[in-house]
């Protein structure tokens, strides 16, 4: 097993919202699971030349969602701020020219719109850009992808660019790893955010505050289907708490008991020990 701790610095926040569902969708408190893995699979991708096609993508994040076994995110110096704003958008229809043509111009002249569009402003809680942690575990360093090997290294966490859409540019600044990892079950405390259901029980709220947004479940994701898809057919959703900090001097933490199938990871950095819920291997 290997761990990963991402530093992530945003430049104003981000856009994670359901695609799909409404024109007028919010958007998330921070970005989903599903999105953190994207960011990975465009970097690995790249190091590879894997292409960019939807079945490419998919198969992809399939790959990197058998071999995950645990992921987190855990404010630093931010707090989310959800809002909505005018954007005009534009839709035309694919059709057998390249270009617009005389006859296709009154198509494209009805297809203008400008719906507010949910996005999410991480205002920063003192002088420094807005920042978070990512804490991920795979089981594997390597991912088997169409014969080839595909390696998750430093190297290419370093390369995230963006976590949401195009305009969600952050930087990474800083990454530890480490295979110092063991598995526990019972009782702890954490302050990632963490799934529900099956295997948690919730003691004690030990800090403020938490809220709670439902996400695609990123374990063992199926390259058959879009992210629209599990949202359409109301499947493999799951509830997430996830941590707010309101002040500096405040960590929101939450004590747990943890039981198969689910599992607390315990992971030995350089600069301490963290502990995220996940799947049991």
């Amino acid at each position: 097993m290997y761990a990963y701790k991402i530093r992530i610095e945003f430049t104003w926040g981000h856009q994670s919202r359901i695609i799909g569902l409404s024109k007028t969708n919010p958007s998330y408190y921070y970005p989903p699971p599903t999105t953190i893995l994207g960011a990975i699979a465009e970097p690995l991708a790249k190091e590879y030349r894997l292409g960019e096609n939807p079945e490419n993508t998919r198969l992809l994040l399939s790959k990197l969602s058998s071999n995950l076994l645990a992921i987190g995110i855990k404010p630093v110096n931010a707090i989310p701020l959800k809002y909505m704003d005018l954007n005009r958008i534009l839709a035309v229809r694919k059709r057998k020219e390249t270009y617009p043509s005389a006859k296709s111009m009154k198509a494209i002249e009805g297809s203008f719109d400008a719906p507010a569009r949910g996005k999410t402003i991480l205002s920063s809680l003192d002088y420094e850009p807005p920042k978070l942690d990512v804490l991920i575990v795979f089981r594997d360093k390597e991912i088997i992808y169409g014969g080839k090997k595909l390696s998750l290294s430093n190297h290419i966490l370093w390369e995230i660019h963006r976590i949401g859409s195009k305009e969600s540019l952050v930087s990474v600044i800083d990454v530890e790893e480490s295979n110092n990892i063991s598995i526990e079950e019972g009782i702890t405390i954490t302050n990632y955010s963490l799934p529900l259901g099956e295997g948690i029980n919730i003691l004690e709220e030990l800090g403020r505050k938490w809220v709670y947004e439902v996400y695609i479940d990123p374990y063992r994701l199926d390259p058959s289907k879009s992210i629209l898809d599990y949202y359409l057919e109301g499947i493999r959703l799951r509830t997430y708490m996830v941590p707010v900090k309101m002040s500096l001097s405040e960590e929101p933490s939450v004590k747990i008991s943890v039981t198969k199938p689910m599992a607390i990871y315990s992971i030995k950095f350089s600069h301490g020990e963290e502990r995220i819920i996940g799947v049991y291997p």
